[in-house]
């Protein structure tokens, strides 16, 4: 199935694109930076809590809600890509 050409867009809404797309993909990387920070930080407490000598649940939580949060932005990428 082809696609249809887009119509050219002003210079303003060219703009008004290229900040939406910013603040998205700006968005994303907040989203994965908060999901490492969250994974270090409650990882650490149950440590603490359980007196561990290691870091066992801190570096556990990090690298799964490291991968969790890949796999979500991967989601919403496909999810970009069929619009």
């Amino acid at each position: 199935m082809a696609q249809e050409p887009q119509p050219k867009l002003s210079p303003q809404e060219r703009r008004k694109s290229a900040i939406k797309a910013t603040a998205k993909y700006g968005g994303m990387a907040f989203q994965l930076l908060g999901a490492c920070l969250a994974g270090v930080f409650i990882g650490k407490w149950i440590d603490q809590k359980l007196q561990l000598d290691r870091p066992t649940w801190a570096v556990f939580l990090t690298i799964f809600f490291l991968a969790a949060s890949l796999y979500a932005l991967y989601k919403q990428l496909l999810n970009d890509g069929r619009r």
